[in-house]
């Protein structure tokens, strides 16, 4: 739950079910992307995971910043305190 909460996570809830806990999260998409690869190295390889799109939400602003420099500088445009 706590990398869950690191990747801008809210949970949602926990169930046990057969042994095992099942942790509810929304989670933005983009901190999902290496979660895989995570969660095996956390668990040894026991933990697995599923995730479906549930709907969009604001960025925050200073990530808007970051997307948008970014975005800008594989396009090669100049920032704008650099003109």
């Amino acid at each position: 739950m706590g990398d869950l909460n690191s990747r801008r996570g809210r949970i949602q809830g926990m169930d046990n079910k057969a042994g095992n806990t099942i942790v509810k999260a929304e989670v933005p998409m983009a901190e999902m992307l290496t979660y895989g690869a995570d969660l095996t190295s956390m668990t040894q390889g026991r933990g697995s995971f599923a995730m479906e799109m549930r709907h969009y939400d604001v960025v925050p602003q200073q990530l808007q910043e970051k997307i948008i420099e970014k975005a800008k500088a594989e396009r090669g445009e100049v920032k704008e305190d650099e003109e």
